[in-house]
């Protein structure tokens, strides 16, 4: 379930909510092009946006510890 509220978007606005989520969740772009049916990543770049949030902790992630 991802938890859009339908009444908000139009069908573009969806497409770009669900792609956003979908990021959000761990599927590559590839993937998420795959569920959307483009055939090429950077059609896939215009819906997924950055979650600015998630953005930022991924920076604060100490990658010593991963090395």
């Amino acid at each position: 379930k991802l938890n859009v509220p339908l009444q908000q978007y139009g069908p573009r606005g969806l497409r770009h909510a669900c792609a956003t989520r979908l990021m959000e969740a761990g599927l590559s772009l590839a993937q998420i092009g795959m569920h959307l049916g483009h055939s090429d990543v950077d059609a896939t770049r215009l819906y997924a946006k950055v979650n600015m949030k998630a953005l930022r902790r991924v920076a604060d992630i100490d990658i010593g510890e991963y090395l």
